[in-house]
């Protein structure tokens, strides 16, 4: 149920994962259904569904008591708004969670309610924290350590509710995230539904989540429609997994197929190892847990309106979990219900591996788009002693035939590969930019340790120069060749001042530095490793200008950067004003205020320049603004975005309805805009805010103190 991830969407709260829970990361997105995805609809039967007697029954809730079995089930309570904007909080009352005539009930209420700001997992985690507030409730109760399997058939019969804003869900995730935080570690959502009898109308949906750390996760799936409206009628929903596939049920319709030809996950393996990509049918090979849940709102429903009835109940039957005795091992064998009109899903093949050689056997030489087509540029090997004496380097040193790097420490020193040399290239200045590797890049090298003292310390740095410097520790055996790869995303800003590199700016592609003892090195096969679409690149002369973390776009008022101003664009004459006023708070001093009129036209508000800036080095970071607004009128929620040079977009980021008659920050991860697609080197709309397309009419708001952080 996740449609976002780690610290996506964040008002007030950093919120984690979506109605589903995990250390999230969706691709921004308000929908399960993807490119690929199709939908289905085909009559169903409301009925039980009858398996073959080689499906074994071995978990179960028939919700025959009195009260909800805490053998099988734990609620999380928490108020974060589930990583999508949610509007409840969780808890685990029996105003929200209760067993009565054979049935689960959970129950979503419209009312204020105050509880935990961080996730039951995280450590942090305080069960009297009354810190977040909402203005619903409702429950999510989840199978973890209770109940966790590994293949089989997973149903549950249920009744949904229904209205605008209202989401129910039936999912899966990984009990331990072996493979990482979501969604490297996958996802199963065997049953979502928003907006039913709304703009929903009578859909449910099945999707899989998978993929690389946000934002660089994928999402496929698809819908189908019962012939029986779902909150009318009882229906069983259930998915089918097996090694390498899993099938999507509504009663006895098969509707949708998966297999590991369309999934993949990329993750960091740890312990030097880096970057893998999955075998076999990883992530969706070992253990999940079942939940249920009831959320209220959120990126993909959109917020309850006027039409929306509370309370609202997600009725369940039953739930049931089966393993197929035929192959216990692998799941595989029992599923004879299958639809040969059901062809897989093309879903997201794993993503091609590229290596850009550094230096194999000697310097290497790089491929680079240059301002008249491509150029070689071959890295210059260098060094840096703090003393005299710290350091012997030969970066030609002979061994069995191969030239290898040799470096013996005696002091504090290191040896790099500088790009100094391009700068006397026509059209090129000095540098790589490492922009498009942030995400799934990582600096990878074998490295042979003839001796180190106990003391010694080795770093892997890159550096944009002193003290844009950043690093990772690395602790190689000694006496054996190790091939080591370090993730780009997990180094660390400089820790002697501060400082970090800038990635679309890097002078010196590789640095190892040795400190606090002697070592004798070798070194071979350095190489900037990526999947997709990445790889080192030429930083042009005359390219945008670089902006520096932190940076204020507005604070009384516009930064000269963003010469253009303030500015509007409106469908209508007279449906946008915007100008900079004196606040009604004297501490706030000048504000942004922005008026949207009631023309039967639409329009937008926005900061821009009339030239692009290159503000790669946010990449990682948030976007920050405070906002009051006087009047939402019939609007119900605010939207931003950024811009480089249009149609290059971000494309619409909603935050909610925020800052509804006093000021709120608001913080917006920049890699949410990235995902959606803002070109970070070349940015000239750097804050763009809205209420949705046609629903402005007479919405006053105010806006302050807009600035960007750096990761």
């Amino acid at each position: 149920m996740t449609r976002y991830t780690q610290g996506l969407l964040v008002l007030a709260v950093a919120a984690l994962s979506g109605c589903g829970g995990s250390d999230s990361d969706s691709s921004p997105s308000s929908s399960s259904s993807s490119s690929s995805s199709s939908s289905s609809s085909v009559s169903s039967s409301s009925s039980s569904v009858a398996l073959n007697e080689n499906w074994e029954l071995i978990w179960s809730d028939e919700f025959d008591g009195d009260s909800i079995d805490s053998e099988k089930w734990s609620f999380e309570v928490n108020c974060t708004g589930g990583g999508n904007n949610e509007l409840q909080c969780y808890t685990d009352r029996e105003d929200n969670a209760y067993v009565a005539d054979g049935r689960l009930h959970i129950v979503a209420r419209e009312e204020s309610f105050a509880g935990p700001n961080t996730w039951d997992d995280d450590p942090s985690y305080d069960p009297n924290d009354t810190s977040a507030q909402r203005d619903y409730t409702s429950a999510r109760l989840r199978s973890k350590n209770k109940g966790d399997f590994t293949y089989g058939r997973m149903e549950m019969r249920a009744k949904l509710p229904q209205g605008q804003g209202i989401w129910p869900a039936f999912w899966m995730l990984p009990t331990e995230s072996v493979y990482g935080g979501w969604p490297r570690s996958g996802e199963i959502d065997i049953l979502e539904a928003v907006n039913n009898n709304a703009a929903g109308e009578n859909q449910v949906h099945g999707t899989l989540h998978y993929g690389a750390e946000w934002p660089g996760n994928k999402f496929t799936g698809t819908s189908y429609t019962p012939t029986e409206n779902v909150w009318e009628t009882f229906h069983t929903y259930a998915v089918e997994w097996s090694e390498g596939a899993i099938h999507w049920f509504v009663d006895d319709v098969h509707y949708a197929t998966q297999t590991s030809d369309g999934w993949y996950n990329y993750y960091d393996a740890g312990n030097g190892e880096g970057y893998k990509i999955g075998e076999g049918a990883a992530p969706f090979d070992r253990a999940f847990h079942l939940i249920m849940n009831l959320a209220v709102g959120g990126n993909w429903p959109g917020n309850p309106d006027t039409s929306t009835v509370f309370p609202q109940t997600l009725e369940v039957e039953y739930v049931r979990v089966y393993q197929c005795a035929l192959d216990v091992e692998a799941g595989k064998g029992c599923s004879d219900n299958l639809s040969d009109d059901v062809e897989p899903l093309d879903g997201v093949p794993a993503p091609a591996l590229q290596s850009d050689s550094l230096y194999s056997d000697g310097a290497a030489s790089l491929t680079l788009q240059g301002p008249e087509g491509e150029l070689q540029h071959t890295l210059t090997p260098a060094f840096y002693q703090a003393t005299p004496g710290n350091l012997v380097a030969d970066p030609a040193f002979m061994q069995d035939g191969n030239t290898l790097w040799h470096a013996q420490f005696f002091g504090v020193a290191n040896i790099f590969l500088t790009t100094d040399s391009m700068a006397g290239v026509s059209g090129v200045d000095g540098g790589l930019n490492l922009s498009s590797m942030v995400n799934t890049g990582q600096l990878a090298f074998d490295i042979f340790v003839q001796s180190k003292a106990e003391s010694a310390e080795l770093l892997v740095k890159l550096d944009s120069g002193w003290p844009n410097v950043s690093y990772a520790e690395i602790d190689p055996p000694v006496g054996e060749w190790t091939r080591i790869a370090v993730p780009l995303r997990s180094l660390q800003p400089n820790n002697i001042e501060a400082g970090q590199v800038d990635f679309a700016k890097v002078t010196n592609a590789f640095v190892l530095e040795v400190s606090g003892g002697a070592a004798d090195i070798l070194l071979n096969n350095i190489a900037l490793e990526c999947a997709g679409d990445c790889g080192p690149q030429a930083i042009l002369a005359g390219q945008s200008p670089v902006i520096e973390p932190p940076h204020t776009v507005f604070d009384d008022a516009i930064d000269v950067n963003w010469d253009f101003g303030l500015g509007i664009y409106e469908t209508a004459a007279g449906q946008v004003t915007a100008s900079i006023i004196d606040s009604d708070e004297a501490e706030r001093g000048q504000v942004l205020d922005v008026q949207f009129g009631d023309t039967g036209g639409s329009g937008l508000a926005f900061i821009q320049a009339t030239s692009t800036k290159d503000m790669s080095a946010f990449a990682g970071g948030t976007l920050n603004f405070d906002v009051k607004v006087l009047d939402y009128a019939s609007a119900s929620e605010l939207i931003i975005k950024a811009d480089c040079n249009n149609p290059c977009s971000s494309g619409n980021i909603p935050v909610g309805m925020v800052g509804v008659g006093e000021w709120e920050s608001v913080s917006v991860p920049v890699n949410n805009l990235v995902a959606g697609g803002l070109d970070l080197s070349r940015v000239n709309t750097p804050f763009v805010i809205l209420p949705p397309w046609e629903s402005q009419a007479n919405v006053h708001l105010q806006v302050d103190n807009v600035h960007y952080q750096g990761p």
